[in-house]
């Protein structure tokens, strides 16, 4: 009810044992006898606390009136129209009135209603001059003179403004704190549900990353969109705070307790709940997407994740404080988010940023909060690039002959169906080495199996070598390799006949296995005979008749087994085979990327060119503290804010 509303409001004043209480209308909208009620309460501790008690009250009843002691009755421009006792049943103030007007009231008249009566039928100008001429004014007046003289001869005694010890006033404001927060779910609740929701929603989104890059990039996003989720308590922290502004004045006029332990007592009423939310969004989100295990960097996400949650709540509280009213505190705070989004070097790192905001990126204390717990998640880490994933599979391709294409990934993987190709206008090209060795590799897969017996592969590389040193595999391939190793139509030997000749004769029955590469095709001058050069005239014959002959050649110069032969002109060429094998390498295994170098793309690792090593040391020494130093320097801006800063209305 109205009334017990008015006497806590009046108990909450004489906590603090007041020496004078001043009371504006308390009665004002109460019936009869809520301010009877309230009335006696005010009675009752005037008389057990010895206060001197001044109220301000409009037409109260007879009994109500006759409570009090003395009246000061103000005319219109504030000048005393009467000030004094009223004496037993008001009889004094009647008495003064009455010689003023001539009239007398009945015994059962109000006396307050007998004196306006006086007021509004005489002149108000007129009552004060009768008053001031009046010998209860020069009693009053002659008292006030000598309390004035005896206080002057009284030693000065020292007032203190609050009467509570330090200690006990924050530890009553901490525990009251505690409980309006408790109690108020659309804040202290909100904070919880939303955090335990949005995280869990993060926790399905990047469930279980993986060990790679992409879960790398998966475990940043994570972390980034975590960290913002304290943006929505952060702005929910306002409306509370504006709406105690009116309870912090009141009281703290009062001096029932002073504005800067009030300060102290929200801070550390806060700490729990910052405590219980960092638990409930740790255990939620950090098992989920698969965080990095071990005590160490367990620790440091809970540690940052509670001076987040601290800091964050801290920045909108301070927004409340500073602004007049909370559209203008979520404006602030709304406005703070976005700039902090852009300038925290996340979506644009500090090095592609314009000089002219690399300020705000300092200044910035998402930036360091994200810092922190991405470099507490990568740093030391490898992660992997699958590069054969990237590759796209390709079916192998029917030859001409109806056999099956090979290609060169058999030579890692026979059931791979994945090819390596140079894309045009790269190397190699023109005649180098690997421009021939392509050459020679496009001949072997054309001409399939090779037939070869050899044990060793000198004989061949002796023929390699050849043939590259005399430009043998260059366009147009089959006439050039032919004109190099068989043909003498010229009558002079071909530059690598012998290397030719010293590698057909591992085959079996070789001048067989040779000859039948020349039936059909072409006629010969003379038996055939591997010891000397076969005339071929290559001028009669169309470039298709070439290859067709350069290809069984090539299959009985290639030594059996699937793929042994395209090692063997891979062997000759052996800078191209180096190449060859990293690439194998890397798409077998993959591509290890430290975890510090992707914290380098951020800014936030170093590089040693001495030790060719990454590091990045500033998740302690740089992150911690600087969220330590923005988190100190909000509390007091806060406590200062408390202590000096007056908004009349919200």
């Amino acid at each position: 009810p109205k009334h017990a509303r008015k006497r806590l409001t009046i108990a909450n004043q004489l906590v603090v044992q007041p020496k004078v209480l001043f009371l504006d209308e308390p009665t004002s909208s109460l019936g009869v006898n809520d301010a009877a009620v309230v009335m006696r309460a005010v009675r009752r501790s005037t008389d057990a606390m010895k206060l001197i008690t001044l109220v301000t009250i409009h037409q109260p009843s007879k009994k109500m009136f006759e409570s009090f002691d003395d009246l000061l009755l103000l005319a219109k421009g504030g000048r005393v129209a009467y000030c004094g006792e009223l004496g037993p049943s008001s009889q004094t103030l009647i008495s003064h009135f009455t010689s003023l007007s001539g009239t007398s009231p009945s015994a059962s008249a109000n006396p307050a209603d007998f004196v306006l009566s006086v007021l509004d039928g005489g002149s108000p100008d007129e009552a004060v001059v009768k008053f001031k001429e009046s010998e209860l004014c020069k009693e009053l007046l002659s008292a006030i003179d000598a309390d004035v003289k005896e206080a002057e001869t009284q030693p000065r005694s020292s007032v203190t403004k609050h009467s509570l010890h330090f200690f006990t006033e924050f530890g009553l404001l901490f525990r009251r704190q505690f409980l309006v927060q408790w109690r108020n779910p659309s804040y202290s609740f909100l904070r919880f549900y939303v955090s335990a929701g949005a995280t869990f929603v993060l926790g399905l989104l990047f469930f279980d990353i993986k060990h790679d890059v992409q879960g790398a990039v998966f475990a940043i996003a994570a972390i980034f969109f975590m960290t913002f989720v304290l943006v929505i308590p952060m702005q929910s922290a306002v409306i509370p705070l504006i709406q105690d502004r009116a309870v912090l004045y009141r009281e703290a006029v009062s001096g029932t307790y002073s504005r800067f332990t009030y300060g102290l007592g929200q801070l550390f009423a806060d700490i729990p709940f910052h405590a219980l939310n960092t638990v409930i969004m740790y255990a939620i989100i950090y098992y989920l997407v698969g965080f990095r295990s071990g005590a160490e960097f367990v620790g440091y996400f809970i540690f940052m994740l509670f001076l987040a949650n601290w800091s964050v709540t801290s920045m909108g509280q301070l927004y409340a404080l500073v602004t007049p009213n909370e559209e203008t505190a979520n404006g602030l705070a709304g406005l703070s988010v976005i700039l902090s989004v852009c300038l925290m070097g996340f979506l644009i790192t500090s090095s592609a940023m314009p000089q002219g905001w690399l300020w705000a990126n300092t200044a910035n204390m998402f930036r360091y909060i994200l810092q922190g717990l991405v470099t507490n998640e990568l740093s030391g880490q490898n992660y992997k690039i699958d590069i054969g994933a990237l590759i796209p599979p390709v079916e192998n391709t029917p030859k001409a002959d109806g056999g099956s294409g090979r290609f060169l990934a058999h030579l890692f993987d026979d059931s791979d169906g994945k090819v390596i190709t140079f894309m045009p206008g790269t190397v190699p090209e023109g005649d180098n080495a690997a421009a021939q060795g392509a050459a020679l590799l496009g001949l072997a897969l054309h001409a399939g199996e090779g037939e070869n017996s050899a044990e060793s592969e000198d004989d061949f590389r002796n023929l390699l070598e050849c043939m590259v040193l005399n430009k043998c595999l260059v366009e147009p391939v089959p006439t050039n390799f032919l004109e190099c190793n068989v043909s003498n139509d010229s009558q002079v030997a071909p530059v690598c006949f012998e290397q030719f000749k010293a590698v057909i004769a591992n085959l079996e029955d070789s001048e067989r296995q040779v000859g039948e590469c020349f039936i059909d095709i072409i006629e010969r001058n003379e038996p055939s005979s591997i010891g000397a050069p076969a005339s071929l005239k290559l001028g009669a014959y169309t470039e298709e008749k070439h290859r067709e002959i350069a290809s069984c050649l090539t299959r009985k110069l290639l030594i059996k087994g699937p793929a042994i032969g395209l090692k063997s002109i891979l062997n000759g060429f052996s800078e191209l085979w180096d190449i060859v094998m990293f690439i194998q390498d890397i798409i077998e295994n993959g591509l290890d990327i430290p975890g510090d170098a992707i914290l380098y793309y951020f800014g936030w690792s170093q590089f040693d060119a001495e030790t060719f090593e990454f590091s990045a040391p500033w998740k302690w020494n740089y992150c911690v503290i600087a969220v330590v130093v923005f988190l100190l320097a909000m509390e007091i801006i806060k406590l200062c804010a408390v202590n000096f800063i007056v908004w009349t209305k919200r």
